[in-house]
């Protein structure tokens, strides 16, 4: 079959319109997309271009601010100690020696804990700069890890002097070298002696770091020697070693009878997580608790006042409870633990015991956990036997 030429004609256009089509399809549409995304990406490194360039403008201005916040930054750091250690502690008693007559009947030097960390990490934004021949590079800088671990530690000291010295302490430890607070204090007044007495407890703080080597001190004005340092005071080695009333059976015997205690248990349970209070009927008003899965922190203040011997006791430092002692020869004190019923049970206590009378203070920690115990007395001061 022979085709006429206007048959051919319309074939050739509609081959050329197909071709055309196809063009605008896979070649020039393609095409006009890329070059709206080259546009597009041209202006976004325009745009960079123009931030980079004004940075670079201000480059003296920023490394000045730099500097400035630098020194402020390591003003704040120099108030804290690089690391907490026992000479810190040494030297602080040394100058409330030196400078007051202020009597320490004894002292507690707690575990450091830690509770924050300052630090950073990661990849830094991509910094640009203008190479000499006027193009825009970018140079992507990777951070090193400069983490700082906070800690603090208690404290815990019993004092007797007179006002003006107990005026004079708190300044001292106001403007001690490191950073320190008192976190409580009790005051007993004597009206004979005109002194006073109780308990201090001082938090200690640290920042270590890479960078801040730990504190060497030379303690050569400080005593040494073989002597007990707290002969005759309510702290003394020689008091605490004639605790021995409860030796037989390890403090069993504290397990059915007791004057305080404590209950550690699962967040999980029936009964609430930490239950501290008074032994005894009709004492219920005497119960503290909380139900926290986590650390909790629990003091137990045992003083003389108006010739009579009370119990403080205080729950994470925001609920206590103040009681008479009714006891006359000794004072027990039962902490009733538990075992750990998987790794989601955080229940534990930091406990501080301090016994500034003259009645011997006997604990009892009873079924605490053996592989994770949830019980940790992190000081105790005065006439005190842990079983």
């Amino acid at each position: 079959m022979k085709l006429k030429d206007s048959e051919k004609s319309l074939l050739i256009g509609l081959l050329g319109a197909i071709i055309l089509v196809f063009s605008i399809m896979y070649i020039a549409k393609p095409n006009i997309e890329e070059k709206k995304q080259v546009e597009v990406q041209c202006q976004e490194l325009q745009a960079r271009l123009d931030y980079l360039l004004e940075k670079e403008a201000h480059r003296d201005e920023y490394l000045a601010g730099i500097e400035t916040y630098k020194e402020k930054f390591n003003a704040v750091m120099s108030a804290f100690a690089p690391d907490l250690n026992q000479e810190v502690s040494i030297m602080f008693l040394q100058g409330i020696r030196d400078e007051y007559d202020y009597d320490i009947d004894n002292v507690g030097l707690g575990q450091k804990e830690h509770f924050y960390t300052l630090g950073m990490g990661g990849d830094q934004l991509s910094d640009g700069t203008i190479s000499t021949d006027g193009e825009l590079t970018e140079e992507v800088t990777q951070s090193t890890d400069s983490q700082y671990e906070c800690y603090s530690a208690e404290f815990p000291i019993a004092y007797v002097g007179s006002y003006n010295d107990l005026k004079d302490v708190v300044s001292y430890v106001d403007n001690f070298a490191q950073r320190m607070v008192i976190d409580s204090v009790d005051i007993v007044y004597n009206a004979e002696n005109d002194e006073y007495s109780g308990n201090m407890n001082l938090v200690c703080y640290s920042i270590e770091g890479p960078d801040r080597p730990e504190t060497q001190m030379t303690l050569d004005d400080v005593e040494i020697g073989v002597d007990n340092l707290f002969i005759g005071g309510s702290g003394s080695s020689s008091s605490a070693s004639g605790l021995k009333k409860y030796d037989d059976n390890e403090g069993a015997e504290i397990v059915n009878n007791y004057d305080f205690y404590t209950m550690l248990n699962a967040a999980s349970s029936d009964v609430s997580a930490k239950v501290v209070g008074q032994n005894g009927a009709g004492k219920e008003a005497s119960v503290i608790s909380n139900s926290d899965n986590a650390v909790s922190v629990i003091n137990y203040d045992f003083y003389e006042q108006d010739g009579k011997n009370y119990c403080k006791y205080t729950l994470d430092n925001s609920t206590s409870y103040e009681a008479e002692v009714t006891s006359a020869e000794d004072i027990k004190l039962l902490i009733q633990s538990s075992a750990r019923k998987d790794d989601n049970d955080k229940v534990s206590a930091r406990i501080t015991i301090r016994n500034t009378t003259t009645l011997p203070v006997y604990v009892k920690v009873n079924g605490d956990d053996a592989v994770s115990p949830r019980v940790n007395i992190i000081s105790k001061t005065g006439a005190v036997k842990v079983y």
